[in-house]
Parts: structure tokens; C-alpha cells; sequence
């Protein structure tokens, strides 16, 4: 009886390793799913073209501010084009440069006129790929400045 057993066991055996575990004789390998679609669900969204980019690739183009603009020192439009940036409002017509680190780059404005509205310099985020805020540092010993909100013009 044990005999019996033991030769079962390992003609089951011999089968499975026979047969390649899904592999068939002639070589070649069961149908799995491959191409685009299955790279594509394998990578997490951190991994996309988007993510790779820095915040200062992603942030060229046209932004309108989210508020209509209540006062002379507003902003109300910004452009981004490499690394150079023009801002206007009702009052104010600025120019200047974002540079600098990868998740928070820098933004130093001047305006003609002298007056910037409490901006100068300050810090660039955005989330996703249409919305923009720029932090602005404000005067110095102050508590900071204002904080502008853009979304993607056209």
C-alpha cells in the first residue's frame, strides 16, 4: 500500500515537471498579457512623464489668477517661458526669473514703478499639471507676504 502511494505521488510529480507548469512541450510559453497596457498598469502615478518633470518645466505657459483682482497691487496674469516670467495686474507690470530647486523653485520679481505689491521673492508650487501658487516672502521681519493662485490660461 505505501508502495502504491509513493508511486502515485511521484508519477504526479514527474507530470508537473514534464509538462513545465504551464510551459507546453513545443516550447513555447503560455499567452500572459504584455506590451503598453501591462507597463502602463504597472507603473504608479509617481512614475508617470508628468511626475518626472520639475516644477519649472511644468510651470511654463499662461496662468490667470483663480480671484478677480480687488486692489491696484493684484495679480492677475502670469507667463512662464524658460525660466523668464512676466506678471501684470491693474497696476503692475513685472518681470522676472523662477530658478533653483526642483520641488520648490524660486521667483524673484521686479515691477516698473518700484511697487510690487509686498512681492520681491518667493517660493513656486504646484499641484498637479493647472494649478500654480507662488508664496511670496514678503518685507523682511514681516510675516510674510501675499500668496498669488493660478490656473492654467487656455
Amino acid at each position: 500500500m505505501r508502495k502504491a502511494v509513493h508511486t502515485a505521488v511521484t508519477s504526479v510529480i514527474v507530470a508537473l515537471v514534464v509538462s513545465g507548469c504551464g510551459d507546453s512541450d513545443d516550447g513555447k510559453k503560455d499567452s500572459k498579457p504584455s506590451g503598453e497596457a501591462t507597463q502602463a498598469a504597472q507603473k504608479s502615478p509617481s512614475e508617470s512623464p508628468a511626475a518626472k518633470r520639475t516644477i519649472i518645466e511644468r510651470s511654463a505657459g499662461s496662468w490667470k489668477s483663480i480671484v478677480a483682482a480687488k486692489s491696484d497691487d493684484a495679480l492677475e496674469t502670469l507667463t512662464i517661458a524658460d525660466g523668464k516670467v512676466t506678471a501684470k495686474g491693474p497696476k503692475l507690470d513685472c518681470t522676472g526669473t523662477l530658478k533653483g530647486g526642483e520641488n520648490k523653485p524660486s521667483l524673484t520679481l521686479s515691477c516698473k514703478g518700484g511697487s510690487d505689491g509686498g512681492r520681491g521673492e518667493g517660493t513656486v508650487g504646484m499641484k498637479g499639471d493647472d494649478a500654480l501658487a507662488i508664496n511670496w516672502k514678503g518685507a523682511e521681519g514681516g510675516f510674510g507676504g501675499p500668496v498669488d493662485s493660478f490656473r492654467r490660461a487656455g
